[in-house]
């Protein structure tokens, strides 16, 4: 992905592989058991990562998008500055405009990612 982490260490998405090892003793057996329970915990930790790097690829376009719509949010202020008492005479619309209350939702959703313990 080449993103930077935390100290500017680059983050890399690497495949992996599970290594699956015949136990010649019983479910039963404390080894056996450990064995299952270390196997089923580290494809959790990986389908976990896996929600992870998608959830950042995810915020890498958000935030473009979020630039893009600020950017021309910024654009039609000033416009509408320019014109001042006569904005009414500019019928120009504004389309495909996401709602604000959409985006608070997202904000607020996000918010709540961050902050959880």
């Amino acid at each position: 992905m080449g993103s930077q982490g935390s100290g500017g260490v680059p983050l890399v998405q690497a495949p992996y592989t599970v290594l699956l090892l015949p136990l010649g003793t019983s479910r039963q057996d404390p080894g056996a058991q450990s064995f299952f329970l270390w196997l089923r915990r580290m494809q959790a930790l990986e389908r976990e990562q896996d929600a992870l790097w998608q959830g950042l690829e995810l915020l890498q376009h958000g935030q473009a998008w979020f630039e893009d719509h600020l950017r021309e949010a910024q654009r039609q202020q000033l416009h509408l500055g320019a014109l001042g008492e006569n904005f009414l005479t500019d019928l120009h619309s504004e389309p495909g405009r996401p709602p604000l209350a959409q985006i608070q939702k997202v904000n607020i959703c996000l918010q709540n990612l961050i902050h959880e313990k």
